[in-house]
């Protein structure tokens, strides 16, 4: 499931950064550089949204409507509340489960994110697949960095959570798998970006494709 294992560890902490104005630099970018591209009236699915900070951006920003997937509960109920706080009700729906198996039950999307949720699902192809199964017009991704030193830390980190009897648990996936499954599927590079850590990488659907 998306955001696998972690069922609303760190709801409370998130919602209080970004509140506080302590939004990510990473989640910061990848709603500014979709909001560049057009929103307007656009349809957005979030996919382990987590407290929605980046549906609510492009939302406030002109997109007209949100599905946001996720597989805590508790992510889902701070969402909501959340959204309700800012008056968005009725503008957002809520679907709890793996967008996987979810993928064939959800309505058309314009705009697709994945902040910080491929690293937390082990199989990737599977994701992509669902969460460009309507063809949308951007797909936006943030993950850790390809590279040896990052998959050293997270094979410690996942190490750390099996001694702990914790089920959460990160991958690393590579680079060039993602950008060939994503050019076999008809997107091409828009944006590229990130921090030394972690990349942000903005997909368009390229013209004429089927």
């Amino acid at each position: 499931m998306a955001r696998l294992g972690y069922d609303g560890l760190n709801a409370d902490a998130d919602l209080q950064r970004w509140r506080d104005g302590r939004l990510n630099q990473v989640t910061r970018e990848l709603i500014a550089i979709i909001q560049r591209l057009g929103i307007e009236g656009a349809r957005v699915l979030d996919i382990g949204a987590g407290v929605g900070a980046v549906h609510v951006g492009l939302l406030e920003a002109g997109a007209a409507s949100a599905v946001d997937v996720d597989a805590s509960r508790e992510f889902l109920a701070t969402a909501r509340a959340e959204a309700d706080r800012r008056g968005l009700n009725g503008r957002v729906e809520y679907r709890y489960g793996d967008v996987v198996e979810l993928a064939g039950e959800l309505p058309a999307a314009d705009i697709v994110t994945l902040d910080a949720v491929i690293c937390c699902y082990p199989y990737l192809e599977l994701l992509l697949a669902a969460a460009t199964r309507s063809r949308p017009r951007l797909v936006g991704i943030s993950y850790p960095r390809d590279v040896w030193w990052m998959r050293l830390f997270m094979r410690l980190y996942n190490l750390v959570q099996v001694l702990r009897r914790s089920p959460a648990r990160y991958f690393i996936h590579r680079h060039a798998q993602l950008e060939r499954w994503m050019t076999g599927a008809g997107y091409r590079n828009a944006h590229e970006g990130g921090i030394p850590v972690w990349r942000v990488v903005l997909y368009r659907r390229s013209a004429g494709a089927s």
